[in-house]
């Protein structure tokens, strides 16, 4: 008796072990994927990029999705710190770098970069993207763009002065996945019978590590410099949630109905403005929920047919999983569509380089970041916190 029970719990702990293994080897696949080289090769036309700044961001959002495209390549990285701008090279393979007070104007001034990818702290990103138009170089611009939308003027201004490109790295869009839940939204555009939800969550531990200070009586006080940076911390997260929302509902304007901000997250509700209709909107991100330590996906809700919902799971980082919910008439049915493992940053290079090969404005035809954070400043204002000034 005992010898059957003990096969049986082997048997159905080699069943559990058995589909993780299942779950968890496809996104272990995708994730070793990232960093590999895989063209051997550069096209003579390739377009060049130099990168300000040696950080982890540019190496996934540049360096390795270039190392899986002949199109692009990285010919020069520049920090202020001389060891990190060589280090940074040597581990890539970048033949170029500069380093010091004035690395990042001797790289604009190299005339073997056609674009510049600008993925310094976002309340740099104004100073460094006009010195790059004035430069003669297209840009790149990691996300959130700008702080507000009078810096957003400024970059508009600049385009319109230079016939350079400006192309916000909103890599969320770019995905296969994210387009599809975009097309399948359009679809009822014009009905005027759906509701949208986006949140993102996700414990941050110097939020939890604040909060505990403050529980336990022996937090410091929080600066203004301190408060000022949290609060582009948390731009950076809330952007997610905004800029998919405008985008992929095809919103041209929204009025902010409720808004709230507080140390580690924000709430909203808009009232979306379409070509022909309208849809109500709620936002949630959050640093600090314990209660919802991760999600990070993007809903539409039928009003009329309740049981009709789209959402998409993980719409941020897609490429390492994700899943697309489409319910109607009782049934749900989702989709995946990770084609041959492409990271969302691969697909934007492609976006890129096509934009400025095209001559043509990034984002043509769909929401661009001078909406996302027009809207974005409306609800910091409404909120009663007031948007982000410049530095």
């Amino acid at each position: 008796m005992r010898f059957y029970f003990f096969v049986s719990c082997l048997g159905a702990a080699a069943a559990v072990l058995a589909s993780a293994v299942w779950w968890v080897w496809p996104v272990i696949l995708r994730l070793w994927r990232i960093p590999q080289v895989l063209v051997d090769g550069k096209d003579k036309d390739a377009l060049r990029i130099g990168i300000l700044g040696a950080s982890f961001i540019a190496r996934a959002a540049v360096v390795h999705a270039a190392d899986k495209r002949r199109d692009v390549l990285v010919s020069a990285v520049a920090a202020r710190d001389w060891t990190k701008a060589e280090t940074f090279a040597k581990q890539h393979g970048i033949p170029a770098f500069h380093g010091g007070a004035t690395a990042y104007l001797d790289l604009l001034a190299r005339e073997d970069v056609d674009a510049v990818y600008v993925g310094l702290p976002t309340h740099l990103h104004l100073e460094w993207t006009l010195a790059a138009l004035r430069a003669g170089k297209h840009v790149l611009l990691e996300k959130p763009a700008v702080l507000n939308m009078e810096e957003a003027k400024q970059l508009i201004g600049a385009m319109a002065e230079t016939k350079l490109q400006v192309f916000e790295a909103a890599h969320h869009r770019y995905h296969p996945a994210a387009r599809r839940f975009k097309q399948l939204t359009l679809k009822e555009r014009d009905v005027g019978l759906s509701d949208f939800e986006a949140r993102f969550s996700m414990l941050d531990p110097k939020a939890l590590l604040s909060i505990f200070k403050e529980l336990l009586g022996i937090s410091k006080p929080v600066t203004q410099e301190d408060r000022f940076h949290e609060r582009i911390k948390n731009l950076d997260r809330w952007y997610y949630c905004v800029d998919m929302l405008l985008w992929s509902t095809g919103a041209i304007d929204a009025e902010v109905i409720f808004a709230k901000e507080d140390r580690f997250s924000i709430s909203a509700t808009l009232k979306l403005q379409r070509s022909a209709s309208t849809a109500t909107a709620t936002l949630y991100m959050a640093r600090d929920n314990l209660w919802e330590p991760f999600s990070w996906s993007i809903a539409e809700h039928g009003l009329a047919d309740k049981a009709s919902s789209l959402q998409l799971h993980n719409f941020g980082f897609p490429f390492v999983w994700h899943r697309l919910d489409v319910a109607s008439a009782g049934k749900i049915t989702s989709e995946q569509l990770y084609g041959a493992g492409e990271t969302t940053f691969e697909h934007q290079l492609g976006f890129f380089r096509q934009s400025i090969r095209n001559q043509e404005p990034p984002d043509a035809k769909e929401s661009s970041f001078l909406l996302t954070i027009q809207i974005i400043d409306r609800i910091l204002e409404a909120s009663g916190s007031g948007m982000l000034k410049t530095r």
